[in-house]
């Protein structure tokens, strides 16, 4: 299969290739290129390394994990060293005594301080302390939420541009029996063993398959783009999808058992469920600002003065140890409505959490019957290309000895078309849900990928 958009500004003339150096002429017959494809696999570990949603989570995940450490550290005492050298010019205007009427002097104070703080009660640190611990088990989950996703989206983006090159292929096939058609239908006509009408309609068919075409080659340049936001770089070939692969139903084959399996184990609605609980510690951490605070402060300091004009100087050690009692009385109502903005914070992303449940439990619903589905439309299709392909031969046949018209032949062509893409459809639709359904239940893994590979062949699809 090959995907090579149509591009008639590179044709090259005829006039040019005879300028062309033998030399050339001798790399061009004796150079093979090489038809190593590159397999589903192979793009994982280009992904892992270039996608730029992956390594943003990467680095998400990375800072989120410190919150434990900064709450942790509210827990342990604080230590402080302050150090402070003070130059004072003095003038004394009046005294009662006076000796130092009018007179003034210069000195320097040296001061150095060495504090500990350490919070005694204080049950908003210890809460949200708790709540670090929770963020840190989000930020795990939207981690591996993150690696799931990069994983589904490769996969969505491979499939998407071997689908759209296939469905292309199709309509080229269609396209050049319509023109073969229509090339057939105004000879006759000009001979006039034809009907125009015959060559209009072969026209107007032609012309709607052309027109498939240029709108498939534009998605197929934007699957492969969409290719491109994953890997960083478009791959030249895609080892394509065999056609005889295995079609098994999903194992349980029950899907009540996998839409319960996703509720339980889904990694998106458990980051949600960790970001309630997250909610849930906030407003008991601020329900605690009423509560009285203690803490342990002891500080030791020395201070070195040089004489001043009201006396001499001094060298004094001071050390204190107190014990701080802080009872919160009245703030202007803003612990109250930080505990109302929070509360109503948490039940909006309660009201999320249930969107998200039943969404992931509807994911996984069709997934699992879109399986069941694209099972039986293969199977049937399979049988419905032989059958029209039979057709189109007897039709053939039949207008050869003018036993069928041109508009049959036509009709016919269209339909094998129509039935060569919704087969190729009901393929990818198979593979692509197998793995969404793995999704949905929050087991999509390195392996599901590697399972999926093995239903790939060694023989590339050139996407370039």
């Amino acid at each position: 299969m090959r995907l090579n958009l149509i591009n008639p500004l590179v044709e090259i003339n005829r006039i040019q290739l005879r300028r062309i150096p033998m030399v050339m002429w001798l790399v061009a017959i004796f150079w093979v290129p090489t038809t190593q494809a590159d397999d589903l696999l192979t793009l994982w570990h280009i992904a892992e390394q270039q996608d730029a949603k992956y390594l943003s989570a990467e680095h998400k995940y990375r800072s989120d994990i410190e919150v434990e450490n900064l709450s942790m550290s509210d827990l342990l005492p604080s230590l402080s060293y302050q150090y402070e050298t003070k130059d004072t010019h003095e003038i004394i205007n009046d005294s009662d005594n006076k000796v130092f009427e009018d007179t003034s002097s210069t000195y320097s104070t040296k001061t150095s301080a060495f504090k500990v703080n350490q919070s005694i009660f204080e049950y908003a640190r210890w809460i949200r302390y708790s709540q670090s611990k929770i963020s840190t088990n989000k930020a795990l989950v939207e981690y591996k939420l993150a690696k799931q996703q990069l994983l589904l989206r490769l996969a969505e983006n491979y499939f998407l541009v071997l689908e759209r090159g296939d469905q292309l292929e199709t309509v080229q096939s269609e396209k050049m029996a319509m023109k073969k058609h229509l090339d057939s239908s105004k000879k006759k006509h000009r001979s006039g063993l034809g009907r125009r009408v015959d060559m209009e309609d072969a026209e107007a068919r032609y012309l709607n398959a052309l027109s498939k075409e240029v709108e498939l080659q534009s998605r197929l340049m934007d699957s492969r783009y969409a290719l491109r936001e994953v890997l960083g770089v478009v791959p030249n070939k895609l080892s394509i999808l065999r056609a005889n692969i295995l079609l098994e139903m999903p194992s349980p084959a029950d899907p009540q058992a996998w839409v319960d399996l996703s509720a339980k184990h889904n990694l998106e609605l458990q980051s949600m469920n960790f970001a309630l609980e997250v909610a849930e510690q906030e407003v008991r951490a601020l329900q605690t600002e009423h509560f009285p605070t203690l803490d342990l402060v002891y500080s030791r300091t020395h201070t070195r003065s040089e004489g001043s004009v009201l006396g001499g100087g001094g060298d004094f050690d001071d050390h204190s140890m107190a014990v701080q009692f802080n009872m919160p009385l009245y703030s202007g109502g803003k612990t109250s409505a930080k505990i109302r903005q929070a509360s109503e914070k948490r039940e909006s992303i309660m009201q999320d959490r249930n969107a998200k449940r039943r969404s992931v439990e509807r994911s996984a619903h069709e997934a699992y019957y879109r399986i069941s589905a694209a099972i039986i439309q293969i199977e049937a299709l399979e049988q419905s290309v032989k059958a029209q392909q039979r057709l189109l031969d007897s039709k053939t046949s039949g207008y050869r000895v003018g036993q069928s018209s041109m508009l049959e032949i036509l009709d016919v062509e269209q339909d094998l078309s129509e039935v060569q893409q919704a087969l190729t459809k009901a393929r990818y639709d198979y593979v692509l849900n197998v793995l969404k359904l793995k999704f949905s239940a929050g087991n999509l893994q390195t392996e599901d990928l590697v399972s999926v590979n093995g239903w790939l062949t060694d023989s590339p699809a050139t996407i370039q």
